[in-house]
């Protein structure tokens, strides 16, 4: 089946001013909102917090551990806290329960009290946290490394960099774009609905296939910035496997890299008639 090309480059344009649009409207307005609001958090909320922690657990002496405790809570539930900006319900409310979890203890000094908040403290809250630590370290500075290796070249390869990457994700974006066209025009034609032109189906196909096709090309262009900006912990398949597969991530996430163990430490053991 032949198709009319000349009759759909407005058709073509159309997507092609889309992909545009959005790459330097909504997209570029929204990275600079997330990367401004990504900065204020990890510079006071995640860092200080994850850090504080690192300086909890360190510490080997029972009674200096218990008193960063205190002092932990004690800071980030001030009435001018900035614990909100963790921008996660889920982990306030880990850190609420956990201040009253801590409290029964303080009254109670139980031993088992002290391990149940010392384990929810650590895997509930603290690795939750340092995920988003991390994931916010990696979006500030994902292209740093792309950044110094380009500022050392000649001013012609910057540019030429700077070319074929906008390049690569112009047409990653036609491809997405053409995907959805693929589907909704072939699957008009098999229901018999005549939502589209029947050549439009032809069209689409092309766009795809002519459009993947440069986008491979540009991507072993583009391999270096790939390299430099890419992590191994952020993998497409750990992000899939993370959001559809959860308990089959953790269990072989855990077989392969860490022990989800950890040694609780010693609890302060208070002398008869100390103050609190």
């Amino acid at each position: 089946m032949e198709f009319d090309f000349i009759k759909y480059l407005p058709v073509i344009a159309a997507i092609f001013s889309a992909v545009l649009g959005y790459l330097f409207g909504v997209r570029s307005k929204t990275n600079e909102r997330l990367i401004r609001y990504t900065e204020e958090n990890l510079k006071e909320v995640f860092s200080p917090i994850y850090h504080d922690f690192l300086k909890i657990n360190s510490e080997q002496r029972s009674r200096e551990k218990e008193e960063l405790i205190d002092s932990f809570f004690m800071n980030y539930l001030e009435r001018d806290t900035l614990i909100y900006k963790i921008g996660n319900l889920e982990l306030l409310n880990t850190f609420y329960g956990l201040n009253e979890k801590y409290n029964i203890f303080k009254k109670e000094r139980s031993e088992l009290l002290w391990e149940e908040f010392y384990k929810d403290f650590y895997f509930k809250f603290f690795l939750k946290l340092k995920e988003k630590y991390e994931n916010s370290t990696i979006l500030l500075y994902r292209d740093f490394n792309w950044q110094q290796y380009t500022q050392s070249k000649p001013y012609w390869l910057k540019f030429y960099f700077e070319i074929i990457n906008f390049l690569f994700e112009t047409f990653k974006g036609i491809v997405w774009i053409s995907i959805f066209l693929t589907y909704f025009s072939g699957a008009s034609n098999l229901i018999g609905k005549d939502l589209f032109p029947k050549d439009f189906w032809m069209l689409s196909l092309f766009i795809l296939g002519s459009s993947a096709l440069v986008t491979l090309v540009l991507l072993f262009l583009n391999i270096q910035y790939l390299i430099l900006t890419s992590t191994s912990q952020q993998s497409l398949i750990r992000k899939i496997m993370k959001k559809h597969a959860p308990i089959i991530f953790r269990k072989w996430d855990g077989f392969l890299s860490v022990d989800n163990n950890i040694n609780i430490p010693k609890m302060y053991k208070k002398q008869l008639f100390e103050d609190e």
